[in-house]
């Protein structure tokens, strides 16, 4: 009894230090061997005239080993006692011992030992609490004893009283001592506080077969009446315990070498190469680890692929996420930020510009080269006169040389002079012209000019000529904000009647919407 104690308060001590770490995540222990050590308390059941015996006590070791995460096989061993009750009173003596613990002060008791195989099937494998049911056939020795432990014989003086017969049916007494064969289930609870420590909680019972009983039906005095040796048929128990376990797989859910309990980084891809805390090693930093990275010496700042290559979404040589000029066309040769080398700065890359000393400033083709619409020599761009007749002369920015004084009966055409649609306003570029004309007329002072408006055909003959009396009059007011004196200056519009090419054409419309200077002294 005192070795039972014991053996409880070592459990109890072990589960509160245990507990007083804190609990663990359930861990694989398959291929784990354990040590279990088990007490508790069981009652002989299932008899009828015969029961006579305390709640008694057990205590038990085992060994355990994980075939998988839910399946177990063992082996255990169970030392159990219970003593002669106190039957003195007369509702015991009517009912039985039932669940008491008084027994009779030095008097017989009952010694049994177990040995057994068993099997666990546990549920809910991956968390650190998991309830199991368990089974197994096994022997179950017994002995009736005094305090000394001699074995009792059927004539002892201390089992008056018990309605053990004192022989047998042939009239000779017997030894009470026997072995039977029980098949056991139970359920139970197994906590892990720690991946190498249990804690159980459970109930079995086992199932008391005689088939291998000394005691036959035949020949003894086994039976259920009065005067007869009535066997126990089963034996229920309820228990606690801790088991200690050693060996097993180490748990390593994503493969890397690194034991999950040390483990920090525990969803690393597979085949990545991993530091010490399970980590990836990244050497170049582009986000795909060593061991699956085929480009292991990519530069900083590259974009990369699944396999760690850099990207080159325009194939010049500079990977995305350095190259600050994405979308080089194909054949262009770029600086070190991926970008064409464009030597005039037009646009067009060295290597596919045909015409690299463009000046600046000018509007060129696919190829390179400067386009001049009006064919003045002056490159689109630069051109501030861009609708230059063909053939007359032009500055340096395209517009017509001319000190703009009419001689008579020779009206001068101000060509680049252009208002807005339909409107008398005038055109951004037109004033350039007209800061010349102004300089030779106020240069001129002597001449005065008629500002002659015209326009083409198009529209009604009313609205041509009001149209062109009006874009005369802005170029007349133009001209005097710049200095020519307002006596010089007359305005005055034609409307389409004075066309000087075919109003049928484009081109012959365009010549004819103009502004004229007019000599009239």
């Amino acid at each position: 009894m005192k070795k039972i104690n014991c053996l409880l308060s070592v459990a109890v001590l072990s589960v509160l230090s245990v507990l007083s770490v804190g609990p663990v995540q359930g861990a694989d222990m398959t291929g784990k061997l354990g040590m279990a050590l088990h007490g508790g308390i069981y009652k002989l059941g299932l008899t009828d005239h015969s029961d006579i015996w305390t709640v008694g006590r057990a205590a038990s070791v085992g060994m355990k080993y994980w075939l998988s995460s839910k399946f177990v096989i063992g082996l255990e061993g169970q030392a159990m006692q219970t003593y002669l009750a106190d039957l003195n009173t007369a509702s015991k003596q009517e009912k039985g011992a039932g669940f008491t613990f008084d027994n009779v002060p030095d008097g017989p008791r009952q010694r049994s030992y177990i040995i057994g195989a068993v099997a666990e099937y546990h549920f809910m494998p991956e968390k650190n609490w998991t309830p199991y049911i368990f089974g197994g056939p096994g022997i179950y020795i017994w002995q009736w004893a005094d305090k000394n432990w001699k074995t009792l014989s059927s004539q002892d003086p201390a089992l008056a009283g018990t309605g053990i017969p004192p022989t047998d049916k042939a009239g000779n007494w017997y030894n009470l001592k026997d072995q039977e064969l029980y098949f056991m289930g139970g359920v139970g609870i197994e906590f892990f506080p720690a991946e190498w420590l249990s804690l159980e909680l459970g109930g079995k019972a086992r199932y008391l077969s005689h088939l291998l009983t000394n005691f036959k039906d035949d020949q003894d005095i086994v039976g259920k009446n009065p005067g007869q040796l009535d066997l126990p048929q089963a034996i229920g128990e309820v228990y606690a315990g801790l088991t200690f376990y050693f060996g097993g797989k180490v748990k390593d859910q994503d493969q890397d070498g690194v034991p999950d309990k040390k483990d920090k980084c525990p969803d690393t891809p597979v085949g990545c190469q991993v530091d010490a805390t399970g980590c990836p090693i990244d050497s170049d930093g582009d986000g795909v680890c060593d061991g699956i990275d085929q480009c292991p010496n990519t530069p900083k700042g590259c974009k990369v692929d699944a396999k760690g290559c850099p990207t080159d979404s325009d194939g010049d040589g500079i990977c995305d996420g350095i190259d600050q000029c994405p979308n080089t066309p194909k054949g262009c040769k770029v600086d070190a930020k991926g970008c064409p080398t464009d030597s005039d700065g037009d646009g067009i890359c060295d290597v596919i510009d045909q015409c690299p000393n463009t000046p600046k400033g000018c509007e060129v083709d696919a190829k390179g080269c400067p386009t001049d619409s009006d064919g003045d020599g002056v490159c689109n761009g630069v051109d501030r006169c861009p609708d230059t007749p063909s053939g007359v002369k032009v500055d340096n920015v395209g517009c017509p040389i001319s000190e703009f004084i009419p001689e008579p009966e020779k009206p001068v055409v101000l060509h680049g002079v252009h208002f807005e649609f339909n409107k008398s306003i005038l055109t951004a570029d037109s004033k350039t012209i007209l800061n010349a004309v102004a300089t030779s007329l106020i240069a001129r002072p002597d001449v005065k000019v008629e500002i002659a408006g015209h326009t083409d055909w198009i529209g009604s003959d009313a609205y041509n000529l009001k149209l062109s009396n009006a874009r005369a009059d802005a170029v007349m007011q133009y001209l005097i904000s710049k200095g020519v004196k307002a006596d010089n200056l007359t305005a005055m519009g034609y409307g389409e009647t004075q066309p000087i090419a075919d109003n049928n054409t484009d081109e012959g419309r365009t010549k004819n919407r103009r502004v004229e200077l007019r000599r009239i002294q």
